[in-house]
C-alpha cells in the first residue's frame, strides 16, 4: 500500500520563544540562528535550516522549540533517525504536545517499526493534534491491522476535515470491501477517482469490485483506464485478462496475461491464469507444462494444483488429477473437496 507524504506546514509565529532568561549575547545569537532557520524553511532550504538549528541548540540545549523545528526539517530531508531523536527529546520536555506524538507514530510507520505506532497516534489526537493527517495515518495503520471498522471511522474523520483526500477515499473503500460492503466500496473508489483523475490503482480496484458484482463491461472500462494511465501496470493487465476469460474471450485473455507476465515474469496469478486460458483454447499439454512451471516456482500455490488437476482430468489422467486435488485441499483450497469425490 502506497503511503501519502505529509506536507508539513511551518507556522513562523507558532512557537513561544523563551529567550528572556538568557544572557543578552547568547540570547541574540540564539534568536538570530532560530529566525534564520525559519527563513531557510520558508524557501525550502532544509539542510541550511538544520545547520542553523544545530547552532541554536548548541547555544541553548534546552530549547524545545528548536528541537521541534529541527526534527520537522529532518523529516523533509528524510533523516528519520535524527528526527525521531529530536521528537523524543521534545516529548521528554513537553509530554502533552500532540504534534510530536503524531510524528513519532508517522516516522515509525514510514520505517516499518511497529513499536508504539497506534498508541502514539492515539496520544497525538488525545493531546490536541486533531489534524486530518493524524486520522488518515491512524486509519491506514488500523487497516493494516485488519481493524476495518476502526479504519473507516478514521478515514471518514479525515475526509470530513479535508474532502480532497483521494487516498483516504481509496483506503476507506478497501476497508469497506473487506467488510463485504461492495456498493460502499464502489462509491468510495469513484470518489477517489473524482478527486484524482490519474489514479490507476483506484480504477483497477473499482474494476475488481465490479467483477464481483457481475458488471464485466464496467470492469473492462475501469481496467482500460488504469492501463492507459499506467501502461506497466501488470495487475491491471491480469485483471482485465480475467474479465475477458469470464466473457469467454480466451484469445484476448491470453494477450493480457502475456502482457502482465512480460512486465513481471514472476507474477504468479498471471502465470496461473495464462495456463488456464491455454487450456480453454484446447492445448492441454502446454497448459499442464505451464502449471508445472508455476508450481516449480511456488510449490504451495494451491489454486494452481486445483487447476492443473482439472486439466489432467480432461486429458484422462484421473490419478494425476486426484493427486493435484489432494494437494490443493491440503493447501486450503476447499473447492478441491468436491472434485476429490471423483477419486473414490
Amino acid at each position: 500500500m502506497k503511503r501519502t507524504n505529509i506536507l508539513l506546514v511551518f507556522l513562523v509565529g507558532s512557537f513561544a520563544l523563551s529567550f528572556s532568561q538568557m544572557p543578552d549575547k547568547t540570547k541574540k545569537e540564539s534568536e538570530k540562528a532560530y529566525n534564520k532557520a525559519v527563513e531557510f524553511i520558508q524557501i525550502g532550504a532544509f539542510s541550511n535550516a538544520v545547520n542553523s538549528l544545530n547552532y541554536c541548540i548548541e547555544l541553548k540545549p534546552d530549547f524545545t522549540e528548536a528541537f521541534m523545528l529541527r526534527a520537522k526539517s529532518n523529516v523533509e530531508l528524510s533523516n528519520f533517525d535524527s528526527a525521531l531523536d529530536d521528537f523524543e527529546t521534545v516529548i521528554s520536555s513537553n509530554p502533552n504536545l500532540g504534534e510530536a506524538y503524531f510524528f513519532l507514530a508517522y516516522l515509525n510507520f514510514r520505517t516499518d517499526t511497529a513499536t508504539g505506532i497506534l498508541q502514539n497516534f492515539d496520544r497525538a489526537i488525545d493531546n490536541g493534534y486533531k489534524e486530518y493527517q493524524a486520522y488518515y495515518y491512524r486509519g491506514l495503520y488500523k487497516l493494516l491491522l485488519d481493524d476495518y471498522s476502526g479504519s473507516i471511522e478514521d478515514f471518514t474523520e479525515a475526509v470530513n476535515m479535508n474532502p480532497d483526500l483521494p487516498n483516504a477515499y481509496h483506503d476507506r473503500a478497501t476497508a469497506k470491501r473487506a467488510l463485504g460492503d461492495l456498493q460502499g466500496a464502489l462509491h468510495d473508489y469513484r470518489l477517489a477517482t473524482d478527486y484524482k483523475h490519474d489514479f490507476p490503482m483506484a480504477f483497477n480496484n473499482m474494476g475488481s469490485v465490479k467483477i464481483v458484482l457481475g458488471d464485466y463491461e464496467g470492469a473492462l472500462e475501469d481496467y482500460n483506464v488504469a492501463i492507459t494511465l499506467d501502461p506497466e501496470f501488470a495487475i491491471a493487465y491480469n485483471n482485465r485478462g480475467t474479465v475477458h476469460y469470464f466473457l469467454t474471450d480466451y484469445e484476448s485473455a491470453l494477450t493480457d496475461f502475456d502482457m502482465a507476465i512480460s512486465i513481471d515474469n514472476l507474477y504468479a496469478f498471471a502465470n496461473n491464469n495464462k495456463a488456464s486460458a491455454v487450456a480453454k483454447l484446447g492445448d492441454h499439454v502446454l497448459s499442464v507444462s505451464l502449471f508445472d512451471d508455476v508450481l516449480n516456482d511456488i510449490p504451495d500455490y494451491g489454486q494452481a494444483y486445483l487447476n492443473r488437476g482439472l486439466v489432467k482430468e480432461l486429458m484422462g489422467d484421473l490419478d494425476g488429477a486426484c493427486w493435484d486435488w489432494n494437494m490443493a485441499l491440503e493447501l486450503g483450497i476447499e473447492e478441491a473437496g468436491k472434485y476429490i469425490e471423483e477419486c473414490k
